[in-house]
């Protein structure tokens, strides 16, 4: 009973600082939050809209279809509400032409149910039609089921009220802060390239002092974390590019365009599979049974890879976490060249003293050489990948 009370009162916490993290971000320019506020009153006012304007047009049993329509297509960019508002309005029309043409000529009964589905869902299954594809085949049915296809005048009101729904749903998101994207994907890049820093400075950490690996399960549970972040950044990206498609803001207001964080966005990406394989080769070395390990070696070292490696190891990862994020905090370039550097120079004295150890017989067992050299692989990539790239995300510097 007492665990049962701590999982549900901490699970409560969790939601009472969820619930003080939404309302802290409505205080602040440009959060998600507003976003969200900002989506849920377009949506009610398009829906608004739509039931006035249908009401004065059409009969009453087509009305509600106008602001069930419109709600739906207030989206998330004016992209999504322009395409996904004009296949709706041709998988609605589709479907009432297919339910028509059959319900005119069999009425309702299970021969013209047969007759309706098959074509309905090929026409769903047509790529044009995106998620509005399953429209077709629902609108059809529906039209079927309820007898409504032989009557032309509900079946045209139909059509004319989902139309009006979505030109009310495209109006609204086109006309009144169209969404668009700056802050949030470049928050979302520097908080991938804090977590593949943090990680790489964890483990420089860990290895400081020659091969402790005890908090190897947490430097897992980092890189999961870090998978997480890595998702979350590369959909904010897309969103904001999406974002930037027809978007009258661009045109009214042309400080609203930021540099790209794409660029960014894709080293990190590059370097988190880096980050990845060190952390997959350090937990290699922490297997009982790795290769490489002997009799009178420390649990879980090879006897060819030694503390003084480790430790230099670290260093090369402190640099590199420093280099990183330098590099993502936009902070000042002779700096960054200077980190980068260094790491360049600890990399090369790895190097040598490896090839000197190998040259004089000091290293013998291959899976030394294997471990030691897949560890300063993915270093190196980490190190070219800062090298070659000179971007740097949108923001005051930071000194």
């Amino acid at each position: 009973m007492g665990d049962r009370w701590r999982q549900l009162t901490a699970s409560a916490g969790r939601q009472a600082d969820y619930v003080r993290a939404q309302v802290a971000g409505l205080a602040k320019s440009g959060s998600h939050q507003r976003l969200q506020v900002r989506q849920i009153a377009k949506a009610t006012l398009a829906a608004v809209l739509a039931w006035l304007v249908a009401s004065r047009l059409l009969p009453s049993q087509a009305t509600w279809i106008a602001p069930a329509t419109a709600v739906i297509m207030v989206h998330a960019t004016v992209y999504q509400t322009l395409t996904n508002g004009l296949r709706r309005v041709a998988a609605v029309a589709a479907g009432v032409m297919l339910a028509g043409a059959v319900g005119y000529m069999m009425g309702l009964g299970v021969l013209s149910l047969t007759l309706i589905v098959p074509p309905a869902l090929l026409a769903a299954r047509w790529h044009r039609m995106g998620r509005h594809g399953s429209d077709v085949a629902t609108t059809a049915v529906l039209m079927l089921s309820f007898g409504a296809a032989s009557e032309e005048g509900y079946l045209l009101g139909y059509v004319v009220a989902t139309a009006i729904g979505a030109l009310s749903g495209m109006g609204v998101n086109l006309l009144l802060w169209p969404p668009l994207y700056r802050d949030r994907p470049v928050l979302a890049v520097r908080r991938l390239g804090r977590e593949s820093a943090a990680l790489l400075g964890a483990m420089a950490e860990g290895l400081r002092d020659g091969w402790n690996l005890s908090e190897l399960p947490e430097w897992e549970r980092q890189a999961v974390r870090l998978d997480e972040q890595l998702t979350a950044a590369t959909t904010a990206v897309a969103d904001r590019t999406e974002s930037r498609r027809y978007n009258l803001r661009l045109r009214l207001h042309p400080r609203a365009v930021t540099t790209d964080p794409g660029p960014v966005l894709h080293l990190l990406t590059s370097a988190a599979a880096h980050v990845h394989a060190i952390v997959h080769a350090l937990s290699y070395l922490d297997h009982p049974a790795a290769p490489g390990s002997g009799p009178g070696s420390p649990a879980g070292q090879p006897p060819d890879v030694s503390d003084d490696y480790a430790r230099d190891y670290a260093d090369l990862l402190d640099l590199l976490a420093e280099a990183l994020t330098s590099r993502v905090r936009r902070g000042d370039p002779a700096q960054t060249h200077e980190l980068i550097g260094r790491a360049q120079a600890q990399a090369v004295r790895i190097h040598e003293r490896m090839t000197s150890e190998i040259r004089h017989g000091q290293v013998e067992h291959p899976g030394g050489w294997a471990l030691s050299g897949s560890l300063l692989t993915d270093a190196d990539r980490i190190l070219a990948l800062l090298s070659d790239s000179q971007d740097t995300l949108p923001g005051r510097p930071v000194r």
